[in-house]
């Protein structure tokens, strides 16, 4: 009977023991789920409430950028891709959020600022801080100018609106793509556009056609004049839109002093503002011709060398396209026309013209040249 008890005892003990150990274990184990709970909970809390602080409060999600740039003393545009916005300076607060670009910044004298979000296009005003026309309708649109802006619709059709987004003209016309990054701007009151034949033209303010579309092109230029393009020749428009040279020209060229003109032949002429001629033959480039004259020279390919009395003339701007020359007697007269691409003296009165076929690319022109004298007539 004792031994028996004895051993009850034991294991009455030893069960204490477990339930003990067991007991701690499972406060150690929800110990650690609380902990785990209370950090998982605090972190993602603490996340929360900043993403709460920063978006709702601070407004300074999305804060990134690539530039930025000041658009007056009060505000600056943040570029950031999709997610690019315009800050009060002083506030600190965002006044235009979740835009993709704005245009007309650098331009002070903007104060009405395009720019795109979610695929359409608005205007900001720089100086208000506040958006004046919204980005929900016009898939286009170009920065004001005359007082007047183009915009697209959804249909691709034109319009133009007033600084307070009111429609002031409805010209009928579709959009067409500009070249050299040009936009829809009006320049002393008239704007280029292209018209149901696929031509160019004019329209003023009212939507009506004050130049009517016959031109492959047309291109605003200096003294607002404009460069009127048809069958690959040019042509000028006065400021008041009158066609004072005819498109017949290879190139024509506004300058202070008259319109350069490069006629067919590549001879350039200076006209008045009237298209009358003022110069027949005027040059870009005026370059001595030297030949060998000796043997006992000692520079160093042996030979001497003496200038001729002939010059070679130039007409073309190489920036432009390739260079023309002809050959100039010495009292300034043209002998020849501008014909070649480069001459070169063989003696005092002969000449070797270069000239290439301009239809083929530069790596496969056929250069051939003829042989002139001092009067322009060739050799055999």
């Amino acid at each position: 009977m004792g031994s028996e008890k004895c051993s009850r005892m034991r294991k009455l003990r030893m069960y204490v023991k477990l339930k003990k150990c067991l007991v701690k274990v499972l406060a150690a184990a929800i110990m650690f789920f609380i902990c785990v709970m209370v950090y998982f909970v605090g972190h993602w809390g603490y996340y929360g409430i900043s993403q709460i602080y920063h978006v709702y409060i601070k407004d300074d999600a999305n804060d990134a950028f690539n530039s930025s740039k000041a658009l007056n003393a009060n505000y600056r545009f943040y570029e950031n891709g999709g997610h690019s916005y315009v800050r009060d300076v002083q506030t600190r607060k965002k006044v235009l959020k979740n835009i993709c670009w704005m245009a007309g910044a650098d331009n002070l004298e903007d104060s009405l600022l395009c720019f795109a979000s979610d695929g359409y296009r608005g205007f900001f005003n720089r100086n208000s801080g506040e958006v004046s026309i919204p980005a929900d309708r016009y898939r286009k649109a170009w920065l004001f100018s005359d007082g007047v802006a183009v915009v697209m619709e959804s249909d691709s059709t034109l319009k133009f609106i007033n600084p307070a987004g009111k429609v002031v003209a409805d010209p009928k016309v579709k959009y067409a793509t500009l070249s050299a990054n040009r936009g829809y701007l009006f320049k002393n009151g008239n704007c280029p556009a292209k018209g149901e034949n696929q031509l160019w033209g004019l329209l003023d303010k009212k939507g009506g056609w004050s130049v009517t579309p016959e031109y492959d092109d047309i291109v605003f230029t200096r003294n607002n004049c404009l460069i009127c393009y048809k069958n690959g020749k040019q042509g000028l428009l006065d400021d008041k839109l009158q066609l004072v040279v005819k498109p017949d020209y290879r190139e024509v060229l506004v300058t202070d002093k008259g319109i350069e003109v490069l006629l067919e032949d590549y001879t350039r002429q200076l006209l008045d503002f009237n298209g009358e001629i003022l110069e027949h033959h005027i040059y870009t480039n005026i370059r001595e011709l030297s030949y060998k004259s000796s043997v006992d020279d000692d520079t160093s390919d042996g030979y001497g060398y003496e200038l001729s009395p002939y010059l070679e003339y130039q007409t073309t701007y190489t920036s432009r396209m390739p260079a023309r020359v002809g050959l100039m007697d010495p009292n300034g007269n043209p002998v020849t026309p501008p014909l070649y691409t480069s001459i070169e003296a063989v003696n005092a009165n002969c000449f070797r013209c270069f000239f290439a076929d301009m239809d083929q690319d530069s790596a496969d022109d056929e250069v051939a040249s003829i042989l002139i004298n001092q009067k322009g007539q060739r050799i055999e």
